[in-house]
């Protein structure tokens, strides 16, 4: 069987120009830690990584869906995904407050049993959460099996009361658009948070998170959600990691406003981080859903949408505690200067939403609908660039 895995590994040295010393890596979950996930489960995997459900994950009073040790075709993309900083913001002036949510409390979802904290192929619905039901402007529906739906297709038997559901969504027509779906929920009070991230078989990742209400407590006042996504990219290992936006390197830790229509007023669309030896990484691209202007309450607590900065072990987030009035996101705590160049960084990315009520705002002659419970998702679409390799080969039996 040795003499097999060479001479298949050779071929792929020679049609795909890798060099000798670039071996297949895997996830290693004894060391990451959560469990290990690779798909497909059959054949060479495309991707490797250990998940975590919310009450796992890391970070103080966690940080949702968290995946670590992340492989692409054998190749290491990023030492953890997860959402480690979470706010929901209040109107000045017009009653309720803002608090830095909480992150560690699993949530019941409706998943089938074939894929709950497993992978498996979903039956007769895929994974269904709060925000996934939640499509009217003032009911709300709860949390699994969401009474207020009629007709409900679920019961109390497709509920799943903790953990994550992962769900092998191949296409056996097209398989280049197959795909691995992470899916869990959490609550912070009334609030149900829906957290995803697709893997797709060409190397793309698209993390999505929900912003749902399962009571509907303060719908009748406008207020935002703030999710931020803490990306520890390291590229082929954790050395030589370089952050560009639009194209340009970014020498020093940063903050940065994303525009989706590159106005007048607007910064970058995309940012990537990239190995600089190996010239490969990976390109976060706005959603076209992600892009709520920074400051639109007026109370200058989130003034940034994007952050860039050095790798600190067990820095996950801007505070060391997680006060729940404590409502402003001190970007520049992580961002303070110092090189991000050829080094270990980590992608800070923000996707925010509003949930508006027609309480006379914007103004009271041009007051805005009402959508307070209606479930925004939002997220970017992370792409491979570069010179990817085709795929690594360990040369084992």
């Amino acid at each position: 069987m040795k003499t097999v895995h060479f001479v298949r590994a050779l071929s792929l040295l020679l049609l795909g120009g890798i060099s000798t010393d670039l071996l297949a890596a895997h996830a290693d979950c004894s060391v990451a830690g959560g469990t290990l996930l690779k798909w497909p489960a059959t054949g060479p995997a495309v991707w490797e990584m250990c998940w975590l459900s919310p009450a796992q994950s890391s970070g103080v009073q966690g940080s949702g869906l968290e995946v670590r040790d992340v492989h692409y075709k054998g190749i290491l993309v990023a030492k953890r995904i997860h959402s480690p900083i979470l706010f929901a913001e209040y109107r000045n002036g017009a009653g309720g407050n803002c608090y830095r949510d909480w992150k560690d409390a699993n949530a019941r979802f409706a998943a089938t049993p074939a894929v709950r904290n497993q992978l498996g192929v979903p039956g007769s619905f895929v994974a269904t959460t709060t925000c996934d039901v939640s499509k009217s402007a003032t009911a709300s529906h709860g949390s699994c099996p969401f009474s207020n739906l009629s007709p409900n297709p679920f019961t109390n038997a497709d509920c799943m009361n903790s953990g994550v559901a992962i769900e092998d969504m191949t296409n056996q027509k097209i398989p280049s658009e197959s795909y691995v779906l992470l899916t869990t929920q959490y609550s912070a009070s009334w609030y149900q948070y829906a957290s995803r991230i697709a893997f797709y078989a060409n190397g793309d990742i698209n993390p999505e998170f929900g912003y749902g209400n399962s009571n509907g407590t303060y719908n009748n006042v406008t207020h935002w959600h703030h999710n931020y996504w803490r990306i520890d990219f390291d590229i082929d290992g954790a050395e030589h990691d370089q952050i560009s936006a639009n194209g340009v390197l970014k020498p020093t830790e940063f903050t940065d406003l994303r525009s989706l229509t590159g106005g007048p007023d607007g910064g970058p669309t995309h940012w990537e981080v990239s190995d600089s030896v190996q010239n490969f990484g990976y390109r976060v691209t706005s959603g076209a859903s992600d892009y709520t202007p920074v400051n639109e309450s007026g109370r200058g607590l989130h003034l940034a949408d994007v952050i860039g900065t050095r790798f600190i072990n067990n820095e996950y987030s801007d505070k060391v505690d997680n006060n729940l009035n404590d409502c402003e996101m001190a970007a520049t705590n992580l961002a303070n200067g110092e090189s991000i160049a050829d080094t270990d960084v980590v992608l800070y990315y923000t996707a925010s939403v509003r949930d508006s009520t027609a309480n006379n705002w914007p103004t009271s002659a041009n007051p805005v609908p009402q959508d307070s419970m209606v479930c925004k998702k939002v997220g970017p679409l992370i792409t491979p660039v570069g010179d990817w390799p085709i795929f690594r080969d360990d040369f084992a039996g």
